[in-house]
């Protein structure tokens, strides 16, 4: 194949198909999960001298309630970035605004769910205190809960034409479906504590519980899909379900309650797509006890890789499972090296991931997780030109 016609997208769908590309293809701000935050953003730029120009990006409030940047076209052509994503937008009703309680940052979402962030403070989280299905797990709490409508018009508006805006840069296209996994609601709606007691002291309304998050899930992506047609590539999801040193719960709780319902939204999206998709997920923390009950869900994709946790060893991960499952992120360990490392650090990370991960395909290059405020431009910079320099087969 020329070089002319090797486009990003190519690049993209030749890795996560297991096949070596001509360099490793790079990721830049295309989902909540592979972000920058606005102030790394702006001093990484600023440390390149770079200008942002005008484009057609549709705006999304949940980018700006969390603090990421949705970075304009230019700059993600300057940094030769393969992927170009969009998230849902927020729907109609409920109506979805910043507010602020004192200097502390509010935001409702369309579960209820209550957003906070502290002046400052560098992530904005779920407030601890406020969880819109704490009590008792009942049936009449279930049926009097206000269960968001999946097929809203205002989740779907404009992303028609971005869609086709992005296709049309060449790259490869992610999609991702505003709110978050099955498990990972869960907690959300009801508390970490009181959603680990449901697994043992209510089963039977917690596996509804789950199928009501599924119902409205897969009505969203269904809708989504639709309207999209067949301008994009991979559909992400995101469901954390580890933590530093295992898994959040164990292999088989998560194959009786979750594992039956990520199957379901899986097909169901694999069924809907208007073209050949692949499916992304991201989940933090020690998950390699559950991988490969992830890949029977029909999982392609595994994002991020979390090096500094238990059990996530990159090159035995590559070696057990790289013939089944590609790896998005992991490219530089970001709870110590990227943000308190020195450059030669970064450098010195970078290589070694990319040994481990990058050889047969199946590598899609991006930190561990979001880039926060506090990393300095120069690991960003050390980052990215390794990634460049080393990255190519």
């Amino acid at each position: 194949m020329s070089q002319e016609a090797y486009t990003s997208r190519q690049r993209v769908i030749d890795a996560i198909n297991h096949r070596e590309p001509d360099r490793i293809p790079y990721q830049l701000g295309c989902s909540l999960e592979t972000a920058i935050t606005v102030e790394a953003y702006d001093a990484w730029i600023k440390l390149r001298g770079l200008k942002e120009e005008p484009d057609d990006t549709l705006p999304n409030l949940f980018y700006e309630a969390t603090g990421f940047k949705q970075v304009p076209e230019n700059i993600l052509q300057e940094f030769k970035s393969d992927t170009r994503g969009f998230l849902l937008q927020m729907p109609d009703e409920p109506v979805s605004e910043i507010t602020y309680e004192g200097t502390t940052m509010v935001f409702f979402d369309d579960w209820g769910i209550k957003w906070i962030k502290p002046e400052g403070s560098i992530y904005t989280d779920p407030d601890p205190h406020y969880f819109p299905l704490q009590g008792e797990l009942t049936k009449e709490a279930l049926d009097n809960y206000a269960w968001p409508d999946p097929y809203d018009e205002g989740r779907f508006r404009g992303i028609a034409k971005e869609a086709k805006r992005l296709r049309d840069t060449g790259c490869a296209v992610l999609m991702s479906a505003y709110g978050l996994g099955q498990f990972d609601m869960h907690h959300l709606l009801r508390g970490m504590e009181p959603a680990l007691m449901d697994f043992i002291l209510n089963p039977k309304e917690t596996e509804r519980l789950y199928q009501k998050i599924t119902e409205i899930q897969i009505g969203v992506w269904e809708k989504a899909l639709e309207v999209v047609g067949d301008n994009i590539d991979i559909c992400m999801l995101s469901d954390d379900l580890g933590m530093q040193n295992s898994p959040l719960i164990s292999p088989d709780m998560y194959r009786n309650f979750i594992k039956p319902v990520h199957k379901d939204l899986i097909d169901s999206i694999k069924k809907n797509a208007k073209t050949e998709i692949q499916i992304l997920l991201h989940s933090c923390g020690s998950v390699r006890a559950i991988i490969p009950d992830l890949i029977e869900t029909g999982v392609d994709i595994l994002n991020p890789i979390q090096v500094s946790a238990a059990d996530m060893d990159t090159r035995e991960l590559k070696e057990e499972f790289g013939k089944e499952l590609s790896f998005s992120g992991g490219g530089c360990d970001t709870q110590e090296i990227l943000p308190r490392g020195t450059p030669d650090q970064v450098r010195d990370e970078v290589k070694r991931r990319i040994d481990d991960l990058a050889p047969g395909g199946g590598f899609l290059f991006c930190p561990v997780h979001n880039v926060q405020m506090d990393v300095p431009p120069e690991n960003l910079e050390a980052m990215w030109e390794t990634m460049l320099d080393y990255g190519k087969y």
